[in-house]
Parts: structure tokens; C-alpha cells; sequence
């Protein structure tokens, strides 16, 4: 009974039952960071259509304009073309999660699945290092990944990459 009782605390507190794995191989860490990057320039997050020139693959009413709202459809459209090829663990080592407001995608994030559940990373400014990270309460970051892989399995409105899968306690 005492048994039960903290492991089912221990999977409350991390949001798994298994501790995740102490490093992430290299490839892996660099392609979920990769795949993020391309999903932002895809979808103009991230302030990334002002550095590099990248141009975004849904409009949203002109520079700096957020005029248009980009639906969900809309969002899964562009960031597939992104994601078309080059990113060969997507899906079985990791899933990526765009998070959706109401007027269209906001925020990026990549959860570890398999061995590599219970790391994640997430979306930010270019020239940033964003590198995956444990998700932790334990940290500040492994919070926010946390709580941000929360509200992404807690919306509807999440398009998940590959469609269908998640990366949810």
C-alpha cells in the first residue's frame, strides 16, 4: 500500500512514472531544437521573419500586423511543409506541440516521447539557445516546460506534430 501510495505521488509530482533519462543524445537534443526553429520561420513566431528573412507561410495582414486570424487548419498546413523532411526522430523520439490563442499559433514546444519522456524544449527569440531540458519542478525552466506542456495537452485547440500524437502525462 505504501508503495502505491508514493509512486503514485512520485508520477503526480513529475508527471511520470519513470525518471527520465540523465542526458539526451546529441542528435536528438539538436533536431528537437531544429524543428522548432523551422516551425517558427514557417509560422513567422518568434520574431524570426526579421532575422535571416525568412518568410512566414500564413498571413497575417502585413509586417508587425495582426489583422487575419490563423486557424488551427491554417497552422497544421504551414508547419507540415516545414517539417516535410529532415527531422527522421519526429514521432518516435519526440512530438511537437503548437499552442493555439484565438487569433492563431503563439508558441512552439518539443516533449520528449520513449526514452527520451520527460525532456522537452521550447520556443524563443533568435540567437537564443534553447537547448531541451529536463521537465522538472523542481527548476525554473523544467517548471515552465511543465506548465506549458499542461496547457498544451489541456487545449483542444493544440495541433500536434505528428497529428494524432502526444506527449501528455
Amino acid at each position: 500500500m505504501l508503495t502505491t501510495v508514493l509512486v503514485a505521488a512520485l508520477w503526480m509530482e513529475t508527471g511520470t512514472a519513470a525518471a527520465p533519462p540523465t542526458k539526451l543524445p546529441p542528435e536528438t537534443a539538436k533536431e528537437m531544437a531544429d524543428a522548432i526553429i523551422a516551425v517558427n520561420k514557417a509560422l513567422g513566431l518568434e520574431s524570426w521573419a526579421m532575422h535571416g528573412g525568412s518568410q512566414p507561410c500564413i498571413d497575417r495582414g502585413g509586417q508587425g500586423i495582426m489583422a487575419k486570424d490563423v486557424t488551427a487548419e491554417d497552422t497544421r498546413k504551414c508547419a507540415a511543409t516545414a517539417l516535410e523532411k529532415g527531422f527522421p526522430e519526429l514521432g518516435k523520439s519526440y512530438v511537437l506541440a503548437i499552442l493555439m490563442a484565438s487569433i492563431g499559433p503563439f508558441t512552439v514546444i518539443a516533449l520528449g516521447t520513449g526514452d527520451a519522456a520527460g525532456w522537452g524544449a521550447y520556443s524563443c527569440d533568435p540567437g537564443r539557445k534553447c537547448p531541451p531540458l529536463r521537465i522538472t519542478p523542481t527548476t525554473k525552466w523544467g517548471k515552465r516546460l511543465g506548465e506549458r506542456q499542461a496547457r498544451a495537452c489541456g487545449e483542444p485547440a493544440t495541433v500536434w506534430f505528428p497529428a494524432g500524437q502526444r506527449a501528455c502525462p
